[in-house]
């Protein structure tokens, strides 16, 4: 079979022939490529309108909901502050921390879903503000008074400790004699335990409310401390850490850039440049002159101080030169350095690879403050601090009473096999471990066995070292490790767990309703377009996920669905540089956004699918599949002829100069370019999916929402299905 690109040389040839063999031939040929010229143009300009319409009117849509938004938080009068004014954010903040009589742990709590909810606006304004609206010093003091507030949940959270630890022993439970005390909120839980009665015998204790155990070694058993759990369902940690963002390699100057640099200097110099030329003539006469001079005293003797021992004289060339190649290579040196740093410690955690999934929780070990002491009438209260005291743990001086070489269950005999396990633990961690075993949160999906992490604040990153004996049951949903790291603990997945897609399908189903499936590696997760807004849901077909249904029919704007499914843990949105860590055939961009930008004008009446040929045209040809469905669907519908779909689907090829129907099916064995009979070539795929249109579906196509254009385009472009399937 004949190649689409031997037929296209072979036709140049033959027209070449016919032009200095048929004189006729020349105005025909000319006539035919001036129309096609002509057609390509008028496709290509009545495509940009179309998007700059779109592109006009959805502008105006978010400018006046921006300002509305704007006025409406001015004329809010209920007392909360505007976070974008620096005056009002910070004195309710100095308000908050000189406020000490709302340190109880209810009104920090109850307190706290302003300061988040404070929070959440900036980090709102942040992602919504267009840049030309927002300036970078205005973008770098919205992230200082995010940083600044959660800070101040934080100490709130803090001195309400202090507050309940200083009242241990008034709060302590009858049964057990200890302080055992949960609160929380929506957005966080504080469990505490306080050491009072320093049982020797003590082998765990359960947080029941919670699922969340953790057992001590005899040393802590044994010494005046207390266990505080803060269980949050944010993440104010990964944010800081320098891998949370894809690295921007600085572009170093090149030659070319320098010499253009020189030249310019030189041209608005003239005059500078004439008298350095003629400077130079005076100075070379000079040499000349010193040159004749120093032969004759080196004859003599003498020593005489020649040109080349003077200092050289001052050029400008060269002073520009010299600093911006320096500068060239210390840009390139720092980011082989950076490189360097990145494969140093294979325990730091890649939070480009990784996600922090299912919030984070707080383990703190804590000094447990006097008790007041009750002596006949009087009660005796050592005076504190208002400071939390954290434990060091290992601690260096081993002052904690340490009276085992290794842990083990408490209360047991000294059984060899057990002292054998818990020295092994110590010798692997450096001190006797902690044992944690708690409950994954049931609204989030683990696609694997969940990997722990504890943050470092001195790196300000995540690290794996510390953690041992982790065991996870799929069934309880219980993960178990031992560890003797205490702070911010977290558990990982693998982002790319679900990349690359197996396929993928748009479908309309009515005006302005659309059903976007995608068969990811692990899930099949169905997303719903209507108007503006779009929900999750499983298809029919696959195995349901309990952790997903508080995720299922809830409506909401596409960038809120798409960090709502990756917050449950449903990742499909790749980032720019997703490559590095999934396996796929790279498209050119251009040609990618352009196609969803036409998948989405056409969502309404045209059907889109994977195509299995995708992956053999290149970066800069994409293959996928097309056919109008005009038919209203319900979803969940697919009750179709397997022969009938075969035929119904057209195989579509786009580059960057055309369009073109294929001649291959999906079912096919064989791959070919060869463009089907009696098609034309289209500019793009808006006009390809108008030749392949009934009049019905041209018309379904005109009248659709530029906001639902917009709401598939999002997903389409989040997902890039194109280069990930």
């Amino acid at each position: 079979m004949v190649s689409k690109e031997s037929y296209c040389v072979y036709r140049c040839l033959l027209a070449d022939l016919l032009c200095h063999s048929v004189p006729e031939y020349t105005a025909s040929r000319t006539k035919s490529v001036a129309w096609e010229s002509q057609r390509h143009a008028t496709e290509v300009s009545e495509l940009f309108s179309i998007l700059e319409g779109n592109e006009i009117a959805l502008a105006n849509i978010h400018d006046e909901r921006r300002a509305k938004a704007k006025w409406e938080r001015y004329m809010l009068c209920d007392g909360t502050p505007d976070p974008t004014i620096a005056a009002e954010v910070n004195t309710y903040i100095n308000l908050s921390y000189e406020a000490t009589d709302t340190n109880a742990i209810e009104s920090v709590i109850a307190d706290s879903k302003q300061t988040l909810a404070l929070t959440s606006e900036l980090e709102f304004l942040l992602d919504d503000t267009p840049e030309k609206e927002l300036s970078e010093s205005q973008a770098a003091r919205y992230r200082e008074t995010i940083n600044e507030l959660q800070n101040l949940l934080s100490s709130k959270i803090d001195a309400a400790t202090v507050l309940l630890l200083k009242a241990a022993s008034s709060l302590a439970d009858t049964e057990s004699g200890n302080l055992q005390l949960v609160k929380g909120s929506p957005d966080f839980t504080v469990m505490l335990w306080g050491n009072l009665t320093k049982n020797p015998r003590f082998k765990s204790f359960e947080f029941e409310e919670e699922k969340f155990i953790f057992e001590l070694p005899k040393q802590l058993a044994l010494s005046d401390i207390a266990i505080r759990v803060v269980r949050t369902q944010y993440d104010h940690y990964s944010h800081l850490c320098r891998t949370f963002h894809a690295k921007k390699k600085k572009k170093p100057v090149t030659v070319m850039e320098t010499v253009a640099q020189e030249m310019e200097d030189k041209e608005d110099k003239p005059e500078e440049a004439d008298k350095t030329e003629e400077e130079q003539g005076q100075i070379n006469s000079e040499e000349k002159q010193e040159g004749d001079v120093e032969k004759a005293e080196d004859e003599d003797g003498g020593n005489v101080e020649t040109d080349e021992q003077k200092p050289p004289t001052p050029s400008k060339t060269p002073q520009q030169t010299q600093p911006v190649q320096a500068d060239a290579e210390e840009v390139e040196d720092e980011d082989e350095v950076e490189e360097e740093y990145d494969q140093e410690d294979e325990d730091t955690v890649d939070l480009r690879a990784y996600q922090v999934l299912g919030g984070v929780i707080h383990l703190d070990l804590l000094s447990l403050p006097p008790q007041p002491k009750q002596v006949k009438s009087w009660v005796m209260t050592q005076v504190s601090g208002n400071e939390l005291k954290r434990v060091a743990y290992p601690a260096g001086d081993n002052r904690l009473g340490q009276t085992l070489s290794g842990t083990m269950t408490m209360g047991q005999t000294l059984d060899p096999k057990a002292l054998a396990s818990a020295a092994a633990a110590t010798e692997a961690l450096g001190a006797p471990p902690v044992g944690i075993s708690f409950r994954l949160r049931d609204d989030v999906l683990y696609s694997e066995e969940p990997q722990m992490a504890y943050w470092c604040p001195d790196r300000k990153q995540w690290r794996l070292d510390g953690f041992i004996d982790i065991k996870f049951n799929e069934e309880t949903r219980i993960l178990s490790f031992k560890t003797i790291n205490f702070g911010p603990l977290a558990c990982l997945q693998d982002k790319h767990i679900n990349m690359p897609f197996q396929s993928w399908e748009l479908r309309p189903v009515a005006e302005n309703h659309a059903r976007f499936t995608v068969m990811a590696a692990i899930i099949e997760a169905e997303i719903e377009i209507k108007g503006s807004l779009c929900c999750f849901r499983q298809t029919p077909d696959s195995e349901t996920k309990p952790e997903l249904s508080d995720l299922k029919e809830k409506w909401m704007t596409p960038k809120q669905l798409i960090q709502a499914m990756k917050t449950a843990g449903v990742n499909l949105f790749p980032e720019n540089d997703s490559k590095k860590y999934v396996s796929i055939v790279e498209k050119n961009t251009v040609i990618e956004d352009a196609i969803y930008q036409q998948m989405a004008l056409a969502a309404s009446h045209f059907a889109f699918a994977w195509s299995k040929w995708n992956s053999d045209a290149g970066a800069e040809k994409v293959i996928l599949q097309g056919t109008q469905k005009l038919l209203d669907e319900a979803p969940h519908d697919n009750v179709e002829d397997e022969e009938k779909k075969k035929d119904e689907w057209s195989l579509l090829m786009v580059s960057k100069q055309r369009t073109m129907k294929l001649r291959i099916t999906e079912y096919d064995e064989e791959f070919s370019e060869d463009y089907a009979d009696g098609a034309q070539f289209h500019a793009d795929l808006y006009h390809m999916v108008c030749e392949l249109s009934t009049e019905e579906g041209m018309e379904r196509m005109r009248s659709t929402d530029f906001r639902f254009v917009d709401a598939v385009h999002q997903l389409l472009s989040a997902t890039r299905l194109l280069t990930y399937s």
